[in-house]
């Protein structure tokens, strides 16, 4: 994808969370989400904060990085844009999805990977159904070969080889795991996939180590 088609899918993307999230009730938004300690409150608020957070705004977040590391920065920030509440969050939508950039010093693939993963981390828990564009989730996941280290998918990409079945898309090596692209690319972004979708020699070594570092971090 080039970057005015990237640019594209973020706001689309966007648009359509925004317009799932209207249906929400208030038990919904305050439900978990699959990002642990996040709720669906805040996710959304961290998805609408990209286009906002210029590099004054970054500059504001360096202590909070320096204390407690990219991954506590950003959940004390979502939580924090997640008290503005839900008219507040709906308002920041219709403001600022259609403004393509992401957070100063991040490049548009961090941004597209962060949209399309985080808006499954909202409707997944919530049981509804939103597809990836087949051709973005392509590329975000060719991109978490580098960002899944943060994401703590480190540990199962240097163990397996994923190999789409709905798209052309193959990467790492090891024992194989095949599945929607979907899939690969939450197990890639150190989510837990819809394992029933997967096959392959590597699905159980995956599901072993999601699960260990998932007790190892509780």
């Amino acid at each position: 994808m080039n970057e005015e088609q990237i640019g594209e899918t973020i706001i689309e993307q966007r648009l359509q969370l925004a317009e799932i999230l209207r249906t929400l009730g208030p038990e919904q938004w305050a439900s978990p989400s699959l990002c642990d300690g996040w709720t669906v409150q805040d996710v959304a608020a961290h998805v609408i904060s990209a286009p906002q957070l210029t590099g004054g705004a970054m500059l504001k977040l360096m202590p909070a990085l320096l204390r407690h590391g990219y991954n506590g920065m950003t959940l004390r920030d979502g939580q924090r844009r997640g008290q503005a509440g839900m008219p507040s969050i709906l308002e920041q939508f219709d403001c600022f999805a259609s403004i393509v950039r992401g957070p100063a010093m991040v490049g548009s693939r961090e941004t597209l990977t962060d949209t399309l993963v985080h808006t499954q981390d909202i409707v997944r828990p919530l049981s509804i159904e939103h597809s990836m564009p087949p051709e973005a989730a392509t590329e975000v996941a060719h991109r978490l070969a580098r960002t899944g280290i943060m994401l703590g998918s480190r540990a199962i990409l240097k163990r397996v080889r994923m190999s789409a079945t709905d798209v052309q898309y193959s990467q790492g090596s090891g024992e194989e795991i095949f599945g929607p692209i979907a899939e690969l690319v939450m197990l890639r972004a150190g989510r837990a996939p819809r394992w029933d979708q997967l096959e392959g020699a590597g699905v159980e070594l995956a599901r072993q180590m999601w699960l260990k570092r998932q007790r190892d971090s509780a």
